[in-house]
């Protein structure tokens, strides 16, 4: 793994090497901290400030094809048919996600409730939250017909895009308490938006912009599709 000065286009630094291709990674700027997952079935920490390799997290037993990284928390997603949460500062695994009926290939991390979703080759969308001090698949939604390759959740908006070509967008509702915009923190909050015309190419990643209430989408044909969440049209 190398590090680039996007400034000048010159290599900075080789992190560190992985067994196998690399296939998802993350990095936090604000503490140095990078993750990073592939075909070798582990998950590999570095704190690039120090220049030190932190953890191997080995539990997977196939793929790993996604990563995302929350403070103190990595999530990852296998072709074993599980997501696993992980402890950076520890290295332990905290918990293993295991309801889909296919490989995980997208994995989000909810900040406001710190709940977590997962999408799959099954199709479905799963809304994972803490209770009782365990972490529970709490909703499912099947909203596309091929796999779902892309999650991007803010506080209020969430959208996902699709090998079925199609994208979706969701929502949860503010409210009023003591004059203060709180929001309905429940992960159970989340309700379909809105399901745009689907785009003529597989939709492979999708980003949000929260105060514009905008999503944009990301196709295998090359194309760039912008969405206004606040229209009807």
């Amino acid at each position: 793994m190398k590090m680039w000065d996007v400034r000048t286009d010159a290599c900075v630094a080789t992190v560190g090497r992985c067994s196998s291709a690399i296939l998802c990674m993350e990095y936090d700027d604000s503490t140095g901290i990078l993750a990073a997952g592939g075909r070798d079935v582990v998950a590999n920490i570095w704190d690039i400030r120090a220049g030190k390799e932190m953890h191997k997290l080995v539990g997977h037993s196939k793929w790993i094809r996604s990563i995302r990284m929350v403070g103190d928390t990595v999530i990852t997603g296998s072709d074993d048919w599980t997501a696993r949460m992980w402890s950076v500062s520890q290295g332990t695994c905290d918990a293993v996600l295991a309801c889909h009926d296919g490989p995980v290939s997208c994995v989000e991390y909810s900040m406001a409730d710190r709940g977590i979703i997962t999408g799959s080759s099954d199709g479905l969308l799963r809304f994972w939250e803490y209770d009782d001090g365990a972490i529970r698949c709490i909703k499912n939604v099947t909203i596309h017909n091929a796999a779902v390759l892309c999650i991007n959740a803010g506080e209020y908006w969430l959208g996902t895009g699709a090998a079925d070509n199609s994208m979706s967008l969701f929502h949860r509702s503010q409210e009023r308490l003591g004059g203060h915009s709180t929001a309905a923190l429940k992960m159970s909050g989340w309700q379909l938006y809105r399901t745009p015309q689907k785009a003529v190419a597989t939709v492979r990643c999708a980003a949000s912009d929260l105060e514009r209430k905008r999503i944009c989408a990301g196709g295998r044909n090359g194309l760039l599709r912008l969405w206004d969440a606040t229209l009807t049209k």
